[in-house]
């Protein structure tokens, strides 16, 4: 049973609401999942798993000689793949005086632990969808199984940096590794396709693109219109084959790949136990849904 102090001093609902409207809003230049993957909320919180059919077919079709009967035929094959989904979760407390406090002054209660809860749990879900989680079996979109890879060329000056490239061998590398991408049948779109680089290349598109091109880097490859959208993303920093820096180009639409949260971030009541209540938020979340692999290439060295 709760004794008087915890009677006389509890959540008032300005100070619950105060807490619940602490949306930690993600920094493009920290978490970028959100940005570029497609957010699936259609799954109900308490599945274990989601599962979804990946169908592949067969056949042709042909001319057909003048009384023949030799009609070719075509068939599907659909594969069931599944995704498991797991709660994140941290907390934080509010002690009797830090509500005491409050309500002495008439204002709810300080909502910086809130923020630094919900940010905990944004990081968590970012790292999922970027990198995954191997002790959970959890594929993020830099290392899936399937997704290509590959060494960007290495010029006849043997310069393998982006910070010792040219502009023009800058470009030349991001349209190879794109080109694997759009290759394939119908992820040619260049308003589905995303460029995403680590911060310190994403400063070196800023270089001017050469000595009589006054326009960056960047701006010639936003000219292009290859690309819906070009991100920096930290965790593609040392993401390549013996930790050298990367750089992906996805196709970004549903189809291809989806950020899986069932539940978006969850207040629960709060639990008292002297002389504190505990507040725990709970996110279920299933990461990267990687329907299509191929269609994510990966280009490391740079």
């Amino acid at each position: 049973m709760r004794n008087d102090a915890a009677i006389n001093v509890q959540f008032r609902p300005l100070d619950l609401e105060a807490v619940d409207r602490t949306v930690y809003e993600p920094k493009t230049a920290e978490l970028t999942a959100r940005r570029v993957l497609n957010v699936k909320t259609d799954v109900p919180a308490g599945a274990e798993t989601y599962a979804y059919d990946v169908m592949t077919r067969s056949g042709v079709a042909k001319i057909l000689a003048n009384n023949a009967d030799d009609v070719p035929l075509v068939d599907i094959d659909m594969r069931r793949e599944f995704v498991r989904i797991y709660s994140i979760v941290t907390g934080f407390r509010y002690s009797v005086q830090d509500l005491r406090a409050a309500q002495m002054t008439g204002k709810p209660v300080d909502t910086a632990k809130a923020g630094v809860a919900r940010r905990a749990i944004s990081e968590k879900e970012n790292r999922l969808a970027w990198i995954g989680d191997p002790d959970y079996n959890i594929q993020g979109l830099i290392n899936a199984t399937g997704i290509q890879t590959a060494n960007v060329p290495v010029n006849p000056a043997s310069k393998l940096k982006w910070a010792d490239k040219t502009g023009e061998e800058i470009l030349e590398d991001i349209r190879i590794i794109r080109a694997l991408v759009t290759v394939l049948p119908g992820h040619d779109i260049s308003s589905n396709l995303t460029l995403v680089v680590p911060p310190a290349q994403y400063e070196v598109l800023n270089r001017r693109f050469n000595t009589t091109d006054a326009r960056t880097i960047l701006e010639v490859i936003q000219s292009r219109d290859w690309f819906g959208d070009i991100v920096k993303a930290a965790e593609l920093k040392g993401a390549g084959t013996g930790g050298t820096d990367s750089f992906l180009v996805l196709d970004s639409s549903r189809e291809v790949v989806e950020l899986l949260v069932p539940m978006d971030i969850y207040r629960h009541d709060p639990e008292w136990k002297f002389p504190a209540y505990k507040i725990a938020l709970e996110e279920r979340c299933g990461g990267a849904v990687i329907r299509y692999p191929m269609a994510i290439a990966r280009g490391d060295g740079i």
